[in-house]
């Protein structure tokens, strides 16, 4: 990969990197995520399928990477499919009132594509509950909004390999929004990385529950935070989740979210891959079309 064909090179001491890619008429943009041994691609025209895969392959090879994933609309989702993605899932609305579809290419430790495609995700987790939990603020809970960005940046620095937080959009590789809650000397920290284009976030509890007593204050910050973007007219939110937490996948389904992707080798854990799944709800569905209009 020459300068020419990339805007910016991968440095090794970065664990998560934007790279652009531009040669003849192949135009992407990837997330080099060391941390998480993957890499999530947005691609900007269709077509030439097999020589983006070959080139994917390549890079997996030299990082190391478990995984390379990209998030299409359903008609793109075919010709990924075509050159040996896999299908694991969606994230309905994703794209304005479009549903996206998560197409991913799991490799072995050797770097080699699994033949056959990606493994499913077998995973005892929370179900989804049909009806929303009640949700009501614990006593003395002391509750927060935080936006300014150097104080996202140093909780994800502090919290974020705990609760093996991933970055799923460009440019900023932290939340834009957040919400604190203090119970004694206690912190509690969700967070959002918002789409005002599409009118969707990605939600994510940066604090890890680790107890039971953690459930009420999470699910109510965790509430906060989502009627803070329903009121910056988000339609929707989805959460990334390790499929090995059970008590944030508790919480989720107790909140009205629903299961709509399971996901193979996404995130990685001291030296071992853990699966995850995608958690979605609408907190808002008339700002779908507001999102719209304004695109």
């Amino acid at each position: 990969m020459s300068t020419q064909e990339a805007a910016r090179l991968p440095r090794a001491d970065e664990p998560v990197e934007e790279i652009y890619y531009r040669k003849g008429d192949i135009d992407f943009c990837f997330l080099l995520n060391r941390r998480h041994h993957n890499l999530r691609v947005f691609d900007y025209r269709v077509g030439n399928y097999q020589q983006k895969r070959d080139f994917f392959d390549r890079i997996a090879r030299a990082e190391g990477l478990r995984k390379v994933f990209t998030v299409v609309e359903k008609q793109d989702s075919k010709s990924w499919r075509s050159v040996g993605f896999s299908r694991e899932g969606a994230i309905p609305g994703y794209f304005r009132t479009a549903d996206a579809y998560i197409m991913s290419r799991v490799y072995t430790e050797d770097g080699e594509p699994i033949q056959g495609g990606a493994p499913k995700l077998n995973a005892p987790t929370a179900g989804s509950n049909a009806k929303e939990k009640s949700v009501t603020k614990p006593r003395g809970l002391v509750v927060e909004t935080i936006t300014d960005m150097a104080r996202l940046e140093a909780v994800i620095q502090e919290f974020g390999d705990d609760s093996a937080y991933a970055p799923f959009r460009r440019g900023v590789f932290n939340p834009d929004i957040g919400v604190v809650s203090q119970l004694g000397k206690a912190e509690y920290w969700v967070g959002a990385e918002t789409d005002s284009s599409f009118g969707h976030a990605k939600v994510d509890m940066i604090t890890r529950p680790n107890k039971e007593a953690d459930i009420p204050v999470l699910e109510f910050t965790l509430k906060v935070l989502m009627e803070d973007l329903s009121r910056m007219e988000t339609a929707s939110v989805f959460a990334v989740c390790p499929a090995d937490c059970a008590l944030s996948n508790q919480i989720y389904s107790e909140l009205g979210f629903k299961v709509t992707a399971r996901l193979t080798d996404h995130l990685t854990r001291e030296d071992e891959f853990v699966g995850a799944q995608i958690w979605h709800r609408r907190i808002n569905p008339a700002n779908a079309g507001r999102a719209a209009a304004l695109g």
